[in-house]
């Protein structure tokens, strides 16, 4: 036999935000993470990220679809938030204006 299970190497890295050991990662401190925006996504997260911590600094491409789906909804949530707020400030005489962001949408 040419070799055994027991030596056998795994090659892959552990995603840092599923724990699972995967074949096709980004590394957080390269290019096309920053191209991205995984750093900026992460802070949206309960967890610190350091370049200089023993933990993983790879994400795997399943988390980082779940990553910006989570920041597109987050990013969806504010933009409302500021829209419902402005549209209150255009109401003084409870009258809907026309330049109010959201004429027409809300009753």
């Amino acid at each position: 036999m040419m070799g055994s299970y027991g030596k056998a190497i795994m090659v892959g890295f552990i995603c840092r935000l599923c724990s699972e050991m995967k074949k096709n990662v980004i590394h957080l401190y390269t290019a096309k993470a920053a191209k991205l925006g995984l750093r900026k996504m992460l802070k949206l997260l309960p967890i610190t990220v350091d370049k200089y911590d023993n933990l993983p600094k790879t994400i795997c491409q399943q988390c980082i679809e779940r990553l910006e789906a989570q920041y597109d909804l987050h990013m969806k949530i504010r933009k409302s938030d500021s829209i419902y707020r402005i549209h209150r400030n255009f109401h003084s005489n409870g009258n809907c204006p026309v330049d109010c962001p959201l004429h027409g949408h809300v009753e």
